[in-house]
């Protein structure tokens, strides 16, 4: 079914309990629950069909999660919505239906909005990262939350970062990736299942191309064109066809030979094969059935 009044998408995502549209005239629309803002449209009056978000005329990319936020062309990043424990990156812990500023960025090349916290990519291929910090989220050796941003310990090198539920994970120029954060499923990827707050390596990952992180667990898009995932397993999220079983190093995911693009979500990851069709493994794989499959199934009525 298509989402009403969208014409011009270059990118779509959906947060917590909201999604939006970034546009090609680089406005951008969200629609859903608004609760705390996340539409971004001075009310917090939930809409069943895209508003616009104030403000927002030079958009980049986007990202959402219980706050949603934007990457301006100025490379300064505007985020609304929750602000709990200090989503919105400002300096404050109040809730915004409108687009706020994220002190102090003004070079960020990439944003990544996860459960209660977000990081930014700058053009110094460092990362910054602010909001919930209860396990080591936020990257800086400490566990306690931030209204602003601060620096993720040990990284020089980002070319990605991919936000999670609490923990996040950097693509490197190496092709390695590091993790941090919580680890209780193993999403951390090294082997163990203790929380770490600051990076720490992905095993056995050295030519990884694109990072996406989820509900506990992570997937690798590799340069011969396999998919590795690792942390959480069960209802097959893993792709690597069994139904329940957590890994704490990568996993390769079955049959995945030609992909493209690489992203988790809750209890499902999806990826772009270069013929143009979508594989999916988990719960609700999009096949005309609602039986979780363990192994990649093609969405129906895509090429």
């Amino acid at each position: 079914m298509a989402v009403s009044r969208i014409r011009t998408a270059t990118a779509v995502v959906v947060g917590d309990a909201s999604a939006c549209a970034l546009l090609a005239s680089g406005t951008t629309d969200c629609w859903g629950s608004n609760d705390s803002g996340e539409l971004g449209n001075g009310t917090t009056t939930a809409s069943d069909t895209p508003v616009a978000v104030r403000g927002i005329k030079s958009a980049d990319a986007i990202s959402a999660g219980v706050a949603a936020c934007a990457l301006l062309a100025s490379g300064a990043i505007d985020c609304w919505g929750y602000n709990g424990t200090g989503e919105l990156g400002n300096g404050t812990t109040n809730e915004s239906d409108r687009p706020v500023a994220v002190s102090g960025i003004t070079n960020a090349t990439a944003i990544s909005a996860g459960k209660d916290s977000a990081c930014a990519l700058l053009a110094t291929s460092t990362i910054d990262c602010w909001g919930y910090n209860g396990a080591g989220e936020l990257g800086n050796g400490t566990t306690n939350e931030s209204d602003r941003p601060v620096a993720v310990s040990g990284i020089a090198n980002a070319t990605a970062v991919a936000v999670g539920d609490e923990s996040a994970c950097a693509l490197l120029a190496t092709g390695a990736i590091d993790c941090w954060g919580y680890n209780a499923l193993g999403q951390l990827g090294n082997g163990t299942t203790a929380n770490s707050a600051t990076p720490v390596p992905v095993s056995g990952i050295t030519n990884a191309t694109a990072i996406s992180a989820g509900y506990g667990s992570a997937c690798a898009l590799l340069a011969t064109g396999a998919i590795d995932c690792w942390g959480y397993g069960g209802g097959g999220k893993l792709g690597n066809g069994t139904m329940t079983i957590d890994s704490a190093t990568p996993v390769a995911v079955s049959g995945i030979t030609n992909a493209t693009a690489v992203s988790v979500g809750g209890e499902s990851a999806c990826t772009l094969l270069d013929s143009g069709a979508i594989d999916c493994w988990g719960s609700n794989v999009g096949n005309g059935t609602a039986t979780e499959s363990d192994t990649p199934v093609q969405v129906s009525g895509l090429p």
